[in-house]
């Protein structure tokens, strides 16, 4: 019965398919005008040797409508919509926005028209306007028709000979950029014909271009022409410390370092490349100015070879070129100086902002007859020579300190005003001059230990980077404008200067917000104050108080009645509020922002949450306090550890409903009791470490990008050791303190992401994750809820409801008392996605998931759930297509996941294909002859997930 079932569900969806694919061939060419053609296929035909046909079709300058399934479904909604209808429909939009506007042009006539009788009858001679704010009549949002044609749809590619030509040129300036300097490129159009009357012809062409590369070009020598010395140097350092990024080899670099022959083939991009990437380490080694343009390649090229055909072969000359500056006494002037390593002679702040300035800042600068902006920036007033201390003050012995202010900011940060004797020794790097009006809305020393290009220090390309990035994470100004001038051109020295503009500094806002969690979905809202800059130290002081309603799945497959619990589409039957607080705070707290490196970038999170979350079986309060520090290092890692004994504090609340905690105990399941119980979490210690190539892959490797996260946490070892004199115990043996058990435990877990650009708008992404978890000796069943791991879901394994995979090879479908949420201590998933689309609104994704979760104890209830040699043999395997609605800000996806291994199925009947005479024989033992009632119709059900983002 079953397998008739699903053979009838394949027909009905090859019937479909069949029927869609007839429908969308008629209608593809309707829109097509009279004697002209729809281009629906781009071929490359190389005779030759083989070259990398997806570059060559990424230069073709007409590319068909995108197909997905053998159908163009974009331009079958682009052909959907009536394009009179659309333009109507814009038309009516239009209307209805110049009526709205005029309305509220009335309105604000009348009211304005009321103030200003307001202010005659006071005998004001001003009042404040009001200006009503109109709607945009010259690009108005869309109408479903545009949104629908014209975002989601794509218009037909009509063939065009004047693209096909240009295509050719194209090819043919790729092929010489790769050596290939004899090749020859054809191209035409072929219509296509119907197959059973051959007279009568399609609106539709085949773009066919015909390569012969010939031989290609192999560079045998090069040489470099350098007469700067220092330059010439650096080159050859660059030489020994790079790795093979453009697919240049080894011997490129020995034939110019020891002048040997090689056999390297041309290409023009490789080149380039190296050379963008050679004028960035020139810059990062003092060369200020130095560009791509400074360095050129000549190539002489010999017709060389046999009859036979052998590579044809040239010479490279690598040339490097002094920087051409503006001369000074003429603008017009173009003139040639040497590059010469550069030196930072001083650091200016501009903070342009009048936010604690006293007064009237506009009537006063123009009193003096004084502009506003400088350089499009508001001018500053007043100034300060910041100087820091090589040592603390109290080390400075009494008369050397006598007649001088000294201000001491804090235990280990001094700012002196006033000419020092000098015996007080300041760190000549760290001098730094502010520009300011009125008062420096926030401490100097917080500024200065952000920038990177210090005083008499030499200039470097990425301290100016790492100094923006920095200023930037502080989340202080708005606007960030790094300026580097040269005292003159060629000179060596330069001043840099940093134009700031302050952002709000207190801010409220509230975020309504749509959410999920793999498939279970909630609408939630949060009013939120923040101060950025509080006591003026780039503290950021946020205030949140957030609450909703969410969808949560049930604790158990059925209900009081016996009846079946909905696990998919839940109504929103959770309640949520908390409020919760953050400090922010640049350095070490309490020890200050200069008690380690500028390198180290360290910043103190505390934070403190309550949380109240209302569901149908129990309500649950949770209260937390976070002790964090904050790493960053160098622009791919960072990591952050709490303070030792005190990193994580929280206490749980369970208050379970009569009818959940009855049932509960009627199972005495000790991994539900453990899970869901009143418990202290305090952790010991907590590490976190991420890594992210992302911006090295920008510049050096754009085709793969690694994302890397570890977490390890240690909890109760400490809470452990107080209570160890005269310990207290509850019913199930757990010590208390202060009157609540508390868990001891570990958790160490991984995370691996990798992204694979293998062609234009191809990604390959892969994610595996690796968890686990040991109970310890006042946590002796399992972890605590909020720490454990668990299967399936939208951004987990897509063939399986949230929460509902594994554990192990449990058998929860012949388990009449089966939980429907699993957790365990164990987790390991691994997901493989192949994304592709046109890069608009539309796009696809082809996917693999496979994982698990186990327990580290033996659990009598769930029998094969523990973890075992066997655990490649329980992973739950599922495959699925996504389809992705790209809108820029955010992305909406639907991921239809089939499972087609259930761990959960007697080993040898867990493949969608294997027979299951063993599952079904246990299945009528449990449940009797009418077993298959109680069984899915379907062991093997697809499951379609919604959510927002991407999964990984």
């Amino acid at each position: 019965m079953l397998r008739q079932f699903e053979r009838l569900k394949l027909i009905h969806f090859i019937a479909f398919f069949a029927i869609a694919l007839g429908v969308h061939s008629c209608s593809s060419t309707k829109l097509i005008p009279a004697n002209k053609h729809l281009l629906v296929k781009n071929k490359i035909k190389v005779k030759g040797d083989k070259i990398n046909s997806s570059e060559v079709g990424d230069v073709l300058k007409q590319k068909p409508n995108l197909k997905f399934l053998g159908m163009r479904v974009r331009l079958a909604l682009f052909n959907s919509i009536d394009s009179s209808k659309t333009e109507h429909g814009r038309i009516r939009k239009l209307n209805r926005l110049n009526k709205t506007n005029l309305r509220k042009g009335r309105r604000e006539i009348r009211i304005n028209e009321r103030r200003r009788q307001r202010a005659i009858r006071k005998g004001d001679k001003d009042y404040i306007y009001k200006r009503i704010q109109l709607r945009d009549t010259l690009d108005p949002n869309s109408t479903l028709r545009q949104l629908i044609k014209y975002k989601f749809g794509e218009a037909p590619v009509i063939a065009d000979t004047g693209a096909l030509s240009k295509s050719r040129t194209q090819i043919q300036a790729y092929m010489h950029s790769k050596g290939y300097f004899y090749s020859e490129v054809t191209s035409r159009f072929d219509t296509i014909h119907r197959l059973l009357n051959k007279h009568k012809t399609k609106k539709k062409v085949i773009a066919r271009y015909n390569i012969t590369t010939g031989i290609r070009y192999y560079i045998d020598t090069v040489k470099v022409i350098c007469e700067n010395l220092s330059v010439r140097n650096d080159f050859n350092n660059f030489l020994k410390k790079q790795t093979d990024k453009q697919g240049l080899n080894a011997d490129f670099k020995s034939s110019i370092l020891e002048g040997k022959p090689i056999n390297l083939p041309f290409d023009a991009d490789k080149f380039k490349a190296y050379r963008t990437e050679l004028a960035r380490y020139m810059r990062d080694q003092t060369y200020f100015g130095f560009i791509p343009t400074n360095i050129s390649y000549k190539a002489d090229t010999m017709r060389a070879g046999n009859n036979k055909g052998s590579n044809l072969k040239m010479s490279l000359t690598i040339v490097f070129g002094d920087r051409a500056v503006q001369d000074q006494n003429s603008s017009d002037t173009i003139r040639y100086v040497k590059h010469v390593s550069t030196k930072i002679q001083n650091v200016y702040f501009h903070f342009c902002d009048t936010t604690r300035y006293k007064g009237n800042f506009r009537e006063e600068m123009k009193a003096i007859d004084s502009d506003l902006k400088k350089n499009n920036f508001l001018i500053t007033k007043d100034s300060f020579l910041y100087k820091e201390l090589k040592k603390k003050v109290e080390d400075y012995a009494e008369s050397e300190k006598v007649g001088h202010k000294v201000i001491v900011k804090s235990k280990v940060y001094h700012t002196i005003y006033g000419k020092p004797k000098d015996s007080i020794d300041f760190d000549k790097f760290r001098i730094a001059t502010f520009y300011y009006n009125g008062q420096m809305f926030v401490h100097p020393n917080v500024i200065e230990s952000q920038n990177y290009l210090e005083n008499e220090n030499y200039y470097k390309e990425y301290y100016l980077e790492r100094s923006f990035s920095r200023l930037v994470q502080l989340g202080l100004f708005s606007i960030i404008k790094p300026e580097i001038i040269e005292t003159f051109p060629g000179s060596g020295i330069v001043e840099v200067h940093y134009y700031l503009v302050p952002v709000t500094k207190q801010s409220f806002s509230f975020e309504p917000r749509a959410k999920n969690s793999n498939g279970f979905l909630g609408l939630t809202a949060s009013l939120n104050y923040s101060n950025k800059n509080i006591f003026r130290s780039g503290t950021n002081f946020t205030f949140s108080i957030s609450g909703g309603f969410e969808s949560n799945p049930s604790v158990f497959a059925k209900d009081d009645t016996g009846k079946k619990v909905k696990t998919q589409g839940r109504s929103f039957n959770t309640i949520e509020i908390g409020p919760s607080v953050k400090l922010d705070i640049p350095g070490l707290f309490p020890f200050g922002v200069n008690i380690l490196s500028k390198r180290q970038r360290p910043r103190t999170e505390l934070s403190g949450a309550y949380n109240y979350q209302k569901r149908p079986d129990f309500s649950r309060g949770l209260i937390q306090f976070n002790y964090l520090y904050k790493f960053l290092v160098g622009k791919t890692q960072s990591f952050s550890f709490g303070l030792p004994g005190a990193s994580v504090i929280k206490y749980v609340s369970i208050n379970p409903q009569p009818e959940f905690e009855a049932k509960i105990n009627s199972l005495n399941d000790l991994y539900l009791k453990n899970a869901y119980r009143n418990q202290f979490i305090w952790e010991d210690f907590k590490i976190t470490f991420d890594f992210d190539n992302q911006e090295k892959v920008k510049r050096i490797s754009p085709r793969l990008r690694i994302l890397y996260s570890a977490s390890f946490s240690i909890a109760g070892n400490l809470l452990n050791g107080l209570t160890s004199i005269n310990p207290k115990y509850d019913t199930l043996g757990h010590k208390l303190f202060l009157g609540v058990s508390y868990a001891q435990f570990t958790v160490f877990d991984n995370k691996l992401i990798a992204y694979l650009n293998v062609g234009k708008n191809k990604i390959l992404a892969f994610r595996t994750m690796a968890g686990v978890g040991f109970p310890m000796k006042n946590s002796p069943t399992s972890l605590p809820y909020d720490y454990s791991f668990f299967g399936g879901g939208s951004n987990d394994n897509r063939g399986w409801s949230a929460r509902t995979l594994g554990v192990g090879s449990y058998q929860q479908l012949l388990d009449p008392n089966f939980v429907i949420t699993q957790i365990g201590d164990v987790r390991f998933n691994t997901s493989l996605e192949f994304r592709f689309g046109s890069g608009g609104v539309i796009n696809h994704a082809l996917f693999v998931d496979a994982g698990n979760i186990w327990t580290m104890k033996n659990d009598p209830n769930r029998p094969g759930g523990q973890i075992s040699t066997r655990f490649l043999k329980e992973l739950g395997v599922s495959v699925g297509y996504g389809l992705r609605l790209d809108f820029n800000y955010f992305i909406i996806r639907a991921d239809l996941g089939i499972p087609i291994h259930n761990p959960s199925l007697p080993e040898g009947e867990r493949w969608i294909y294997s027979k299951k005479p063993n599952f079904y024989a246990k299945a009528e033992q449990v449940y009797g002859p009418d077993y298959q009632s109680r069984l899915p119709i379907y062991l093997f059900q697809a499951r379609l997930n919604f959510g927002i983002g991407f999964p990984f």
